[in-house]
This record gives C-alpha cells, sequence and structure tokens, in this order.
C-alpha cells in the first residue's frame, strides 16, 4: 500500500456525470489523462492518470450516488468510513452512497452536507487516493463555496476535526477560510452572497493545475465547455472557472507553488 493520507486530507477527486463517455473524451485531451475501466459492481469506473500515476476518477451517474449527476466530488479521508458516515448523518447531512468496498482500492461512501454540497469519506486500503499533486492536470485545491460558511465550517470541523483560520478577503473580494490540520491547509472556503433571491446550494470546486492558463481555455471553448467566472490573480496563480460539456464546475490554475502540501503518494518512487 502506498503511504495513508490524514484523516480529513482531500484524497480523492471523482466526476459524478450521466454522460461519462463524453466526460472521458474531454478531459483526456484538456489533461492529457489516460483512461482505463474498472468494473464497480453493474457499473464501469474510469480511472483516469497521468504517467501511470493515478490522478481522478469518473462515474456514471445513471447507477450511483443517488442517481444524479453531483459533478465533482471530493473524498475525504477517515480511519473508520462507517463510523465517520454516521456521524456525517448524526450531524446533518445525507447519505447517498453507503459506504462500499472497492476492489484494489478501499472503502468509499458518499455524502449530501446539510447546504447542498456532495463529498466522499474514503478509507484507503490498497490504493491511498491520488498519486501527484500540484502538476499539470492533476488536483492542486478543494474550495467548498457556500452562502453558509459559519454553519458549514462549524459541519467539517465536527466531522474531521479541522481548525480554522481567516484568510482575508478572496481575490474576488468575498470573506475565504481555511480549513487546517495542525498549522497545514487542506482545503478552503469561500462565503458566497447567499441574500435572497441569489439562494445558491453549496458546492466543492476541484482545482486543476495547467501550464498555460489561456491556452487551457481556448481548449475548452473548442471541447465544448464554458467559461464563467475569472480570469482571477490569486496569490497563487492566475485561476479560471469553467463548465464541462455537462455543465460541471472546475477550476483552473495555472499554479506558481504549490497549494497542496506534498505527500508521499505523489512520488514516483513510492507509486510505481
Amino acid at each position: 500500500m502506498s503511504q495513508p493520507f490524514r484523516p480529513g486530507e482531500a484524497v480523492w477527486v471523482e466526476l459524478c456525470t450521466p454522460h461519462p463517455e463524453q466526460a472521458e473524451e474531454f478531459y483526456r485531451t484538456l489533461f492529457g489523462w489516460t483512461v482505463r475501466t474498472e468494473r464497480l459492481g453493474t457499473t464501469t469506473y474510469r480511472m483516469c492518470s497521468l504517467d501511470g500515476r493515478d490522478v481522478a476518477g469518473i462515474s456514471d451517474a445513471t447507477a450511483l450516488h443517488g442517481g444524479r449527476p453531483r459533478g465533482w466530488i471530493a473524498y475525504f479521508a477517515v480511519h473508520d468510513i462507517h463510523r465517520s458516515a454516521a456521524q456525517a448523518v448524526e450531524l446533518g447531512g445525507e447519505l447517498v452512497t453507503p459506504p462500499r468496498y472497492l476492489p484494489a482500492a478501499g472503502t468509499g461512501a458518499a455524502v449530501i452536507d446539510p447546504f447542498g454540497a456532495a463529498f466522499g469519506l474514503y478509507q484507503g486500503e490498497s490504493r491511498a487516493g491520488v498519486q501527484m499533486l500540484n502538476s499539470v492536470g492533476a488536483l492542486c485545491w478543494n474550495e467548498l463555496d457556500t452562502g453558509e460558511p459559519d454553519r458549514a465550517v462549524a459541519y467539517y470541523r465536527s466531522l474531521f476535526g479541522y481548525t480554522t483560520q481567516r484568510h482575508g478577503d478572496s481575490p474576488t473580494a468575498r470573506p475565504y477560510s481555511l480549513l487546517m490540520l495542525d498549522d497545514v491547509p487542506v482545503a478552503g472556503v469561500l462565503a458566497l452572497d447567499n441574500d435572497w433571491p441569489n439562494l445558491i446550494p453549496s458546492k466543492w470546486i476541484t482545482y486543476f493545475a495547467v501550464a498555460s492558463l489561456d491556452e487551457t481555455l481556448r481548449q475548452v471553448v473548442g471541447l465544448g465547455g464554458t467559461p464563467t467566472v475569472g480570469p482571477v490573480d490569486s496569490p497563487h496563480g492566475r485561476l479560471h472557472l469553467v463548465k464541462d460539456p455537462g455543465g460541471h464546475t472546475l477550476c483552473l490554475i495555472q499554479l506558481e507553488g504549490g497549494l497542496r502540501p506534498h505527500h508521499p503518494s505523489s512520488d514516483p518512487a513510492v507509486t510505481r
């Protein structure tokens, strides 16, 4: 087994879409991913990799996670997934995919938090999680965009034991907080305007690193996606929210330095 992630770290990202074939074509071209298929019960799971190292998954929304397109789901490491799943519900969440053993991986579950954001729980075994971080085409950050920042932070603090640090205003001039494990930031929380009539469900946003933001945005358009918010200058590089052809939101960032701390599972010597 590769090195485990700490409980509370985002360890995996998965696109839950009703059109997995379309999504595979889009992301293979955009990020240069290699995609292989794995059987998951009666459905097919698409495992995406770069240079032989797993970076993301694509699942069929017609068969998983309550039969709804959840978009990009961030999975968080836990020690005891059954206990964590029960706690997630006790705190006000909804369990949409009960803990399920995944061959050659571990055990995963999916939850909707009290404010509408889908996220996952993962107890890694033979696969700890992503095998690459902060590289072009790979995960580099996870952010919760929510109109209920205080209550949402309280939920995730209770579930994962985070501390929080106010990060001042974000580049969009909205309040921003960091979720911390000890002194290490593991995710962000962006406060959205949630005054009526702008009631917006919470959503976890997956950030992927790109070599050139401008060139990647041109590719997004050419492949049928849509740039939405940006470009925005951040302390870690220029970024832009986009929607893929299925309408699922992600963030592209021309990364200047790492956002996520280094992890042994992202070391080629460990994962190969």
